[in-house]
């Protein structure tokens, strides 16, 4: 009962002491990194020691003291240790000893003590949005407070301090702390009085990408937070609100950002107010994909398509090889600039758009070449004329140029070329096939252009006036083709056949087709249709061909070929008069003798074709070389047929063809 009532007067007496000496209340603190100095007016209380604690029971370190001395109605007290000053911590369960003039007082809690703050703080990085470790050096910065190994935030987070403070070796100055996951800004308490501000790490972005076919930016990077709410983007200051987060932290997708002009986006991205340290500037690469040509003598406009131009031509710059096309237009998908002209030329000249910066995709195989020459056309060819103008862009100078057509194995020197280039004039002949024309500039080929040469045909051979066919050569002949030849024979009435699909023979100089034709005698017209063309031409049936005779009661017979049907249509000449004819049916025909008639050839003009050759028919009986001897001409009784050799019939059927030929 007697302590009881002891330790009840002794602490009534230690808060009477306590209530008699206010807590220091100094001046100013001096903090260096060796020491802590106090001013104090001579007249107040100050510190002598202080008692630092781990927690409420045990000791962490022995008392601190403080050395001090008067001056000038201040006391100076600095403070005084036998530890490292890295080893100076301690939470609030610290304790104080103080001086005044009525006397000391110890054990006073140090919780409202005024205490160095942290100095010389400096953070090794920002901690991730998705949390981890940073390293925070300085000094004091775990002098006081509640608890050693955690350090509370403004926004309660809850920031872990690695380490052991009981381990000798611990470094206070040193400190290892760990973030939970989160974003924005913070105040972060390192003792009970000051606060220090920090946030999370910025976003960065490493890479963006760009689908053009669906329109989407995918952004990668770091720091991107897991809340899409808290996260703002802008493309060139305009804010993005259909995206997603593909990945947290590190992936956001940006959705149906539709982007024509080619040229820098910047993009901004802050995450809980904490934005990026700089946009992230994305190049839309403008697209090229095609250029023309111009000729280096003339120089002129240069076209360029393709996608992602700019219609503001003060933002782009057009580089080919090592010279500057002047930008004289421009739309979201083409591009005209002026080139003078470069008497050196070039080929396979890089080509560089610049737009704000941007420049076409290195992976671009597009490049230029001077004096590329084009075909677009050629003027209407007339009739008989031996000359084609063909129309188009780059043809060169007469010794730079020469005109190729396919199958052709010597090129063509041009008549001409306008002084613009864009007319060329050379010489055409008649071809097999409609001539395929391409133009070589500086070994530069053009494209080809099918020239529409006009159609011609002539006959190959003089048709039998029975069982017949027509061969026909084709001249100019559209070769790639395989429709069908249509002729028409004009004769009384019209016959249409369809001929055989052209081919070329063998040692032939054209295609041709063969045509049936209906039996007939004469010169003929024969229309040929062949596509869109239509084409005539006159041929002649087969000469007639006399190969023998006979004679019966007064009526001569005479046998051979191409006679035709028609007794009207066959003149005759034997022995001084034009005999009538009495019938023929193409293989022979028939006349009757007079008394009057003498052995005398025999010619005839079939439909105004001679026969070419001559029979000579005796009207008394003449010896046949196989036969015994003819008996003379009566008049009351059969005559015999005289015939002719046959190796005479062949020779004067082969004179005739010859014939025939040189007359065609």
């Amino acid at each position: 009962m007697k302590k009881i009532i002891f330790l009840i007067f002794l602490l009534s007496f230690l808060i009477c002491v306590a209530q008699s000496i206010r807590a220091p209340n100094p001046e100013s603190i001096d903090t260096t990194p060796t020491n802590i100095t106090y001013r104090f007016k001579d007249t107040e209380s100050y510190y002598t020691n202080w008692t630092m604690k781990y927690n409420s029971t045990s000791f962490v370190d022995v008392k601190v003291s403080f050395d001090c001395k008067t001056s000038g109605g201040f006391r100076i007290c600095s403070l005084i240790t036998n530890r490292q000053m890295s080893r100076l911590f301690g939470t609030t369960s610290s304790t104080f000893c103080a001086m005044d003039s009525t006397g000391t007082i110890c054990y006073i809690s140090m919780t409202n003590s005024k205490v160095p703050s942290p100095i010389n703080v400096k953070f090794s990085s920002r901690p991730p949005t998705k949390g981890g470790d940073i390293i925070v050096t300085g000094n004091y910065l775990r002098l006081l407070t509640s608890q050693l190994n955690y350090i509370q935030s403004s926004t309660n987070a809850i920031i872990k301090v690695k380490g052991d403070f009981e381990d000798p070796n611990f470094d206070c100055n040193n400190l290892t702390l760990t973030f939970p996951p989160g974003s924005g800004k913070m105040n972060l308490m390192f003792d009970l009085s000051s606060n220090l501000e920090i946030s999370y790490a910025s976003p960065i972005i490493d890479s963006v990408v760009y689908n053009q076919a669906n329109s989407k930016f995918s952004i990668s990077g770091d720091n991107f937070s897991t809340k899409k709410q808290l996260i703002n983007i802008l493309f060139n200051g305009v804010s993005q609100n259909n995206f997603s987060i593909t990945q947290n932290d590190t992936a956001i997708e940006v959705e149906n950002y539709i982007q024509n002009n080619g040229g820098p986006i910047l993009i901004q991205l802050s995450v809980n107010n904490v934005s990026m340290s700089s946009a992230f500037s994305y190049c839309l690469s403008p697209i090229t994909e095609s250029i023309n040509s111009i000729s280096n003598h003339i120089g002129g406009i240069i076209t360029i398509k393709g996608s992602y131009f700019n219609n503001a031509i003060e933002k782009i710059n057009v580089t080919i090889g090592n010279k500057d096309c002047k930008v004289i237009n421009s739309t979201l998908n083409e591009i005209q600039c002026q080139m003078d002209p470069n008497e050196i030329g070039g080929s396979n000249l890089k080509v560089l758009v610049n737009i704000d910066g941007c420049i076409n995709n290195s992976s671009s195989k597009l490049e230029f070449t001077y004096g590329r020459p084009t075909i677009n056309s050629y003027l209407p060819i007339k009739s008989n004329d031996t000359t084609v103008t063909i129309v188009g862009i780059n043809f060169g100078l007469i010794n730079e140029t020469i005109v190729r057509i396919e199958g052709l194995q010597n090129d063509i020197t041009p008549i001409s070329i306008s002084n613009d280039e864009t007319q060329l004039v050379f010489s055409i002949h008649q071809y097999k096939c409609k001539p395929i024309v391409s133009i070589i500039h500086n070994n530069i080929s053009s494209n080809s252009i099918k020239i529409q040469t006009q159609f011609s045909i002539y006959a190959l051979n003089a048709p039998f006036i029975s069982n017949a066919t027509l061969d026909i050569a084709l001249v100019n002949y559209d070769c790639s083709n395989t429709e069908d030849v249509f002729a028409v024979i004009v004769i009384k009435s019209t016959f249409t056949s369809t001929c055989s699909k052209p081919i070329i023979k063998p040692n032939s100089e054209y295609y041709s087709t063969t045509c049936p034709i209906v039996p007939s005698t004469g010169k003929r017209t024969i229309l040929v249709y062949y596509k869109s063309e239509q084409v005539t031409t006159q041929f002649l049936y087969m000469a007639p061909i006399l190969s023998s005779f006979g004679i019966n009661n007064m009526t001569v017979t005479v046998n051979g070929l191409n006679f035709g049907y028609n007794t009207s249509l066959i003149k005759a000449t034997f022995s001084g008069r034009n005999p009538h004819i009495l019938t023929t049916n193409d293989n022979k025909f028939t006349f009757d003798l007079f008394e009057s008639d003498y052995d005398s050839p025999i010619s005839i003009v079939v439909d105004g074709i001679d026969s070419q050759s001559q029979l000579q028919i005796s009207v008394k009986p003449t010896p046949s070389p196989t036969s015994p001897p003819s008996k003379p001409v009566k008049t009351d009784s059969s005559s015999p047929i005289i015939s002719i050799n046959y190796n005479l019939f062949f020779s004067i059927s082969l004179l005739h063809l010859i014939v025939y030929k040189l007359f065609l």
